[in-house]
């Protein structure tokens, strides 16, 4: 049987997680700009925005921001021009990807989430061997 442990990735792909995280950190605020020209609460859209890219940066329920935001760019995608379209739906699927694939190492996330490790002991009683001492 495969073991399967879940490791936030590090090294160079982690650091292109944090970089990818980072700039989708901008993408918040452009939504926002774009959502805020339908609505007259600005400030609702600018807070969001500053909530999720802050979410985003240090790397905090990060899936979560992700899918957010995903939302969000998909709201300003059906208000927006054809170019601006094409560019919103490759926003989409980056999201999706940072949605699925998690933080990286260099994040909240990762401190708080990273890999266990759990340690069996290999004489227990549940596993049917004796007890030392007893009979000898």
């Amino acid at each position: 049987m495969i073991k399967y442990v879940y490791r936030y990735p590090d090294g160079t792909v982690g650091f292109a997680l944090l970089l990818i995280r980072m700039c989708y950190a901008f993408v918040a605020f452009g939504t926002a700009a774009a959502l805020s020209a339908i609505s007259i609460s600005t400030h609702l859209f600018y807070l969001a925005a500053g909530l999720i890219a802050l979410l985003l940066v240090v790397g905090f329920a990060t899936r979560l921001a992700a899918l957010l935001l995903g939302v969000a760019v998909f709201a300003a995608l059906t208000i927006s021009s054809p170019i601006q379209q094409m560019l919103l739906a490759g926003h989409v699927g980056g999201c999706a990807a940072i949605m699925l694939m998690g933080a990286g190492a260099f994040s909240i996330d990762a401190r708080r989430h990273g890999r266990r490790v759990i340690q069996l002991q290999a004489n227990t009683p549940d596993r049917g061997t004796p007890d030392r001492g007893a009979g000898d």
